[in-house]
């Protein structure tokens, strides 16, 4: 079948994906690797949540293929797609993605990018001489719905320098950087401020004596302020009323040694939430921001959005908990396609749900073809 020119879209995919090292042996590489990494992104669009799913899957919508890739080998086994997820490089397949995205990627002044880890319950769940569950960092732009970065951590606990490597890469000039408490580190404040952006950390006792002092300043405050903002939400059978408060951060005390970069102001946020029973709970920050309560409590309210659109929905729609991989890179790799995957998905204007727009995918490669183009422009 003679193939056809693909859009300027598509053939810049190809491009940077012909660009990424194949890391076969030559005599073992039967089917392009640009196949098989096109290929395993179209299938996360339909679906495919593992390698026999990418394979049937291409076998499906091999016609559809053929149109603009070299096929004369056939579409490739589950094995294949295994192999080739296991030993690529996954800095070099998270960078060849950058590249495609970033047309997509517009300034992130005045925007929030959340820092916050995924426990992959699956994969390598099995795996000889790993110490507990395999573990992610994603950096995530709340506003634009992309994944900024990606980088395996050894467990929940230890994501600081993961964040620093991530966030020194990238462009955030005029971004809010929101993170947990497991980022919270002088030194993640020097790498988000060097890079022109604000910090919204969250404070816990892992950085004990810093928090000791935020909490000892909002005892001695009178809680009826009337510059905190005052927020409200109601559903699944309970109410929450969230009350932020900031204030100056002030001359920290002699003992904290730190080189916090700009702090400027802490917040406290307390949590009511009332349902079955009554809970009240506090939480903390630090900022670089000016005491402005209801810009902060936005800022940390956008970093759930992480958690709600990006966590849950690949637990719940692409049965990520559920997913067996054995191997460190192929459940990385394959992870970086199912979020850019997602990605595509839910810039997608259409009103449907995201597993509708899957099941698209799934029927019509045509269609996975508009999700994986809309919102381009210039390329």
């Amino acid at each position: 079948m003679a193939r056809s020119k693909p859009s300027a879209v598509l053939q810049s995919l190809l491009d940077v994906f012909s660009e990424v090292e194949d890391p076969r042996v030559a005599r073992t590489r039967a089917h392009p690797l640009v196949n098989i990494l096109t290929m395993s992104l179209f299938g996360a669009l339909a679906g495919a949540d593992g390698w026999d799913a990418l394979a049937d899957y291409a076998v499906a919508q091999e016609e559809f293929f053929a149109e603009f890739l070299d096929m004369d080998h056939g579409t490739p086994s589950a094995d294949t797609f295994r192999r080739v997820f296991e030993a690529l490089e996954p800095k070099a397949f998270h960078l060849a993605f950058q590249s495609w995205l970033r047309p997509l990627l517009g300034e992130l002044e005045g925007q929030t990018v959340a820092v916050d880890g995924k426990t992959l319950r699956g994969a390598l769940a099995h795996a000889r001489g790993r110490p507990g569950p395999f573990h992610l960092l994603h950096v995530w732009a709340t506003e634009q719905r992309l994944l900024l970065g990606q980088s395996a951590v050894q467990t929940a606990g230890h994501e600081s320098a993961a964040a620093l490597a991530l966030l020194s890469g990238l462009r955030l000039q005029g971004a809010t950087v929101t993170a947990d408490a497991a980022s919270c580190t002088a030194e993640v404040t020097s790498a988000i401020r060097e890079r022109g952006a604000h910090y919204v950390l969250a404070l816990k006792g892992n950085q004990s004596a810093l928090h000791d002092y935020v909490v000892e300043r909002f005892d001695a405050v009178p809680r009826e302020d009337p510059s905190s903002a005052v927020e409200n939400d109601e559903g699944h059978g309970r109410l929450e009323k969230r009350i932020v408060r900031a204030m100056t951060a002030g001359t920290l005390p002699a003992h904290i040694h730190a080189p916090w970069a700009d702090l400027k102001s802490i917040v406290e946020v307390m949590r009511v939430r009332v349902g079955q029973k009554l809970s009240v709970t506090r939480s903390f920050y630090i900022t670089s921001h000016a005491p402005k309560a209801t810009r902060l409590a936005a800022c940390i309210r956008d970093h759930w959005k992480i958690e709600n659109e990006l966590h849950y929905v690949l637990d719940v729609t692409f049965g990520e908990d559920r997913r067996k991989i054995r191997s460190e890179y192929g459940a990385q790799n394959f992870a970086l396609v199912c979020r850019h995957a997602l990605s595509l998905i839910k810039r997608d204007p259409r009103k449907k749900s995201v597993a509708g727009k899957k099941r698209l995918a799934m029927w019509n490669p045509r269609l996975a073809l508009e999700l994986l183009t809309r919102g381009f422009h210039d390329v």
